[in-house]
């Protein structure tokens, strides 16, 4: 790979961190103003399909794609349900119970399950350095699990443990759709294409379970007026989404992984900037995100 290629990947990847870091804190805002959290995914598919189809079509017509290999079209559908339908609702509900500055610091956790993935199925030896990573990663999970105390009253008891789990099962969904995220653009090496089917895959499967579950009154909460923020937070998701998949195409996926779990610390700046200083992050938040930043970085330096 060029130089200049690895620089744009690079930048890429910040840019999806940031994006994504954006992403849950308008979900929170949405949320700690009332929006229904089963109404939050749908506008993250549609923000997906309304970016990024019509320019898909554009290319097409103007024979700009590259060739659509039908396997690796159905790898990007795949990858719109791990990541736009069951990555996401995970997270909605993990950022409802614990907040965005926690549930953004879990996803931390995506280089050990893709250690963990490659360790499992391609029988990768484990190296000493990665089991040290691993050891910090358990310490600074537990150093959250220990913040209850400073959490508000509505995140403690049942609730809080259940939020970090969700967050857990947020970051493994996320990271075996960026797997296979990864194999549909060594075949169809699209940013544009992914991000697109990964949109039409999402609305396919979220708009009937909101049709045939949310009242024709509960829809008004998707109108702009009352419905902003979960406009805003799928927004930033699909730039995420794009920017990531930019990054995936240009650097190696470990470089992009580091890159783009950054994602937290932008995360813990923008939540008294956008929701308030009364949601400024605990000091037990800030060093379990710099513990799970060390154990990431020990992970990928294997």
């Amino acid at each position: 790979m060029g130089g200049n290629s690895r620089v744009i990947g690079g930048l890429a990847a910040l840019m999806a961190a940031f994006s994504f870091a954006l992403w849950n804190v308008y979900l929170q805002r949405g949320l700690a103003r009332g929006a229904p959290a089963r109404l939050a995914l749908l506008p993250l598919a549609l923000c997906e399909i309304a970016c990024f189809l019509p320019v898909a079509l554009i290319l097409a017509r103007r024979s700009a794609l590259p060739p659509l290999a039908p396997r690796g079209v159905a790898w990007f559908f795949l990858a719109g349900v791990m990541t736009t339908v069951v990555g996401s609702c995970l997270a909605t509900h993990a950022t409802r119970l614990i907040g965005a500055a926690e549930t953004t610091a879990i996803r931390l956790l995506d280089p050990f399950f893709a250690f963990a993935i490659a360790a499992t199925f391609l029988h990768e030896s484990i190296a000493p350095r990665a089991l040290t990573g691993i050891a910090v990663l358990a310490v600074a999970l537990l150093l959250l699990r220990g913040n209850a105390r400073h959490a508000p009253a509505a995140r403690r008891g049942r609730e809080r443990p259940l939020g970090l789990g969700l967050a857990v099962a947020t970051s493994l969904a996320f990271t075996v759709g960026s797997v296979i995220r990864k194999a549909g653009l060594l075949l169809v090496p699209s940013a544009i294409v992914a991000a697109a089917c990964e949109g039409i895959a999402g609305t396919l499967v979220i708009a009937p379970i909101v049709v045939a579950t949310v009242r024709r009154q509960g829809l008004a909460d998707l109108t702009w007026a009352r419905g902003r923020d979960l406009w805003l937070s799928g927004l930033a998701a699909a730039a995420g989404t794009f920017f990531l998949n930019i990054a995936l195409q240009r650097v190696a996926v470990p470089v992009a992984v580091a890159l783009r779990n950054l994602s937290p610390w932008f995360t813990l700046f923008l939540l008294p900037l956008l929701l308030g200083t009364q949601h400024r992050a605990t000091r037990a938040t800030w060093w379990s995100t710099g513990l799970l930043t060390a154990g990431m970085l020990l992970i990928l330096s294997r």
